[in-house]
């Protein structure tokens, strides 16, 4: 009965870490699903439980035994130390490149951050995953907002940007409003009609110059249900 005791005790408290890894994992990667980012809630789970795994399995996995009168040894900081390397290349796939400027660091840095949570829901301290979460998403919200309203129109240089987008016929008045409201400084507009799979879409293809990330013009459109296709590329002249 003891032993029976333990054992699901200890299950209870495998299950608790894994669950702790899987529930801030949640927060992180729902703040990155929001904002429309390619590593969003599935990843940020896979990444934390499958290090907060590891991690139990370094601990609880691999216990000192002797096998023919040689002693093994338990280092629970080998599999940690591999983690650590391992996640860089999850990282890097987040990671793209276009033009001069580069996409998707914040989301490799906070899946390693999630790693990192994982880890510390195997080893049970879960203030500090808590902690590490918490500020976490503090850093992802807010200093996104400081940067937006502070920093973008002091630092970005005005570029040329080309977007084209397509609808539905039928939501011709809403691209026309949507392009009214957002865009300013358009040095070039062309608006054409096509007939694609027996339906009608209008299709609009212009230049502006702006000061924004291209990151933050998709903004715009990544709320527009009716937009079945966009475009975005910063033209060099």
């Amino acid at each position: 009965m003891i032993d029976y005791l333990s054992a699901l005790d200890f299950e209870y408290l495998i299950l608790l870490r894994i669950g702790a890894s899987i529930l801030f994992a949640f927060l992180l990667g729902l703040e990155r699903e929001v904002t429309g980012k390619f590593a969003g809630l599935r990843t940020h789970i896979l990444v934390s439980a499958g290090a907060c795994v590891f991690t139990l399995l370094s601990i609880y996995g691999f216990k000192m035994h002797i096998v023919e009168g040689l002693s093994g040894v338990n280092d629970p900081a080998r599999i940690a130390a591999q983690i650590i390397t391992g996640i860089g290349f999850i990282g890097a796939g987040s990671v793209m490149r276009h033009g001069n400027n580069i996409y998707g660091i914040t989301t490799a840095a906070t899946l390693w951050m999630c790693a990192a949570i994982g880890m510390a829901c195997g080893t049970g301290m879960y203030a500090i995953a808590a902690t590490a979460t918490i500020f976490s998403l503090i850093v992802l919200i807010l200093i996104r907002r400081f940067e937006r309203n502070f920093l973008s129109s002091k630092t970005n240089e005005e570029k040329m940007l080309e977007i084209r987008f397509s609808a539905p016929i039928v939501y011709i008045e809403e691209m026309a409003e949507l392009v009214d409201k957002n865009f300013d400084k358009i040095q070039k507009i062309e608006r054409k009609i096509i007939n694609d799979d027996r339906v009608s879409k209008i299709v609009i293809k212009m230049r502006i110059l702006s000061n924004c990330q291209i990151s933050a013009v998709n903004d715009v459109f990544k709320d527009k249900n009716f937009i079945e296709k966009i475009e975005i590329q910063e033209i060099y002249e």
